[in-house]
């Protein structure tokens, strides 16, 4: 086992691009908040849920076991606490109602009956209930880690996630063809709730060996690093993305000292956008069901000519056989999904310490 400077150190070789081999780490338990968290298991079913229904010095005692679960998987990683990421966060800032379903381990929301445009979606205010539980979730969690482990931004979704939220999955890009001026205003409206919520965090998050914490890949990031998402961009053709939602990145981009783009590998990824940007960092999914490492081997190389890449999921044996072997080391880092401390044993020793 590594200490947390070995591997933060590590880390920042990552960022620089100068990692002598690639950084292995592990993902154990469950991808579902709900079942993940034991502090979600008394959420209310069957009523909208409200900021009350959340303990924050519950969610604390959690991350407090969940990151001594991942220590005892080793590896170069570090989990990171956060606003618990089963919220949706952005979705709850603009007004949507959101329920817990226990069956499906997940918290999800109600889409509105009618979505009037820009009007229907508030202002970013400080004393919004869902800001005010995000600010108590995090200082109750650093207060539980004292320093021990870092924090670090949560779930958000993109400016396209928030669109099929607010039109509906499919009607969103039909919109964007009726009333594109909307659209537009809209998606000013939600880049100005995403900047301010992200950085009411990050005002909030403690220092953790001069940088923070990832909320859900475990990597050590600089000061100041966000997350970001456009799951939904998948549905849009490159010229719909250009016009419609690559100005409203940039604009989170710019941002922020640091940033780090989250992808899938299946549909549409505006990766060349992406790749000008001033990302600090890609991630980019193995999904299941989805594309190989082999067949995304193109993909990964383009984005390691310029950008650090991390590679997360439930990766196969083959897969990651073909990572290590044929992907080169330098500002590359693999987190795969493991069912116990000892397969991630097993996996480093043959991996990297072999």
């Amino acid at each position: 086992m590594k200490t947390i400077q070995e591997r933060v150190d590590l880390w920042k070789q990552f960022y620089a691009r100068t990692n002598s081999r690639p950084l292995f780490g592990f993902f154990l338990g469950s991808e579902y908040p709900v079942a993940r968290y034991r502090a979600a298991r008394s959420l209310p079913e069957g009523r909208s849920l409200r900021p009350e229904d959340f303990n924050p010095a519950a969610f604390a005692e959690d991350q407090e076991r969940i990151f001594a679960e991942h220590e005892a998987c080793g590896g170069d990683f570090i989990w990171a606490g956060d606003a618990f990421w089963g919220i949706q966060w952005i979705e709850c800032l603009c007004g949507l109602e959101m329920f817990c379903n226990h069956a499906s381990g997940n918290l999800h929301f109600k889409r509105p009956e009618v979505f009037r445009g820009p009007d229907d979606l508030p202002v970013f205010d400080m004393n919004n209930e869902w800001v005010q539980l995000a600010g108590d979730l995090i200082r109750a969690g650093a207060e539980r880690s004292h320093g021990r482990y870092p924090l670090g931004t949560t779930r958000m979704r993109g400016i396209s996630d928030m669109l099929a939220a607010l039109y509906g999955g499919e009607e969103f890009v039909f919109k964007m063809l009726d009333d594109p001026e909307e659209v537009r205003e809209v998606c000013q409206r939600l880049s100005d709730i995403y900047i301010a919520f992200s950085r009411f965090q990050l005002e909030h998050i403690p220092e953790f060996h001069g940088g923070i914490g990832s909320f859900y890949y475990s990597n050590w990031a600089p000061k100041g690093t966000v997350w970001h998402q456009e799951d939904h961009a998948a549905m849009l053709s490159p010229a719909f993305y250009q016009e419609f939602i690559q100005e409203w990145n940039e604009a989170i981009v710019n941002s922020f000292s640091n940033n780090i783009m989250h992808m899938h590998s299946t549909g549409f990824i505006p990766l060349d956008a992406y790749l000008g940007m001033n990302f600090t960092a890609m991630e980019l999914h193995i999904d299941v069901a989805g594309p190989s490492a082999e067949e995304l081997f193109d993909r990964h190389r383009k984005i390691l000519a310029t950008k650090p890449l991390l590679i997360w999921g439930d990766i196969p044996e083959e897969d990651l056989d073909w990572i290590f072997s044929k992907l080169p080391s330098a500002g590359l880092a693999i987190n795969t999904v493991v069912n116990s401390p000892e397969r991630a044993h097993e996996l480093y020793d043959r991996y990297v310490s072999a």
